[in-house]
């Protein structure tokens, strides 16, 4: 940890103002000032949070929650455990932070993982602070509640179903396969 007891910056933030003339205000005065030896880069954001979701995947990732476990895809493969932690531990005490590994000898982890909070409204702060757009590393972190049950193999399976949605319903053989591309 670079600096104990001090939170990790991710190199960006928001503001919202009541009026549009004051985040123009603002946008121009501020624009390219300095912020501890940082020089400051100021744009609008066109994020809405009142809106609607209606894409299946906004959707899913809305679900009701029924633990204290988060899922979180997207991970950077840059970010380290302590990083996910610094940037969870903000909103609660958290039992329990898994990021599974690759199998390979890499050691990399595989670019997603679990934060399970102690209290159910720990959980819910912290979802419903980092949903809407997370980024770390320039990617944008994916959050979903997990099933309590969830492992790394139920994730296997979820993830295969929703890949071979619309491809064949049967498992083929390699002989068939073949025969079927020959045909």
């Amino acid at each position: 940890m670079r600096n104990p007891g001090s939170f990790l910056s991710m190199g960006y933030g928001f503001v919202q103002y009541k009026r549009h003339k004051d985040a123009m205000t603002a946008l121009k005065e501020l624009q390219h000032t300095s912020i501890d030896d940082h020089m400051v880069e100021l744009k609008l954001s066109n994020r809405t949070t009142l809106q609607k979701q209606t894409s299946s995947r906004k959707a899913i990732k809305n679900k009701q929650q029924k633990s204290t476990k988060i899922l979180i895809r997207n991970i950077p493969f840059e970010a380290s455990r302590n990083e996910i932690k610094e940037l969870f531990r903000t909103f609660g005490e958290i039992k329990a932070i898994r990021i599974p590994k690759k199998m390979s000898g890499t050691g990399g982890h595989r670019g997603f993982g679990f934060v399970d909070f102690l209290t159910k409204n720990d959980a819910k702060r912290a979802f419903e602070a980092l949903c809407h757009s997370s980024h770390l590393y320039g990617r944008r972190l994916v959050l979903e509640w997990a099933e309590a049950d969830d492992t790394v193999e139920t994730l296997r399976k979820k993830t295969a179903d929703r890949f071979l949605e619309g491809g064949p319903k049967k498992k083929l053989s390699r002989k068939t396969l073949l025969d079927e591309l020959d045909g």
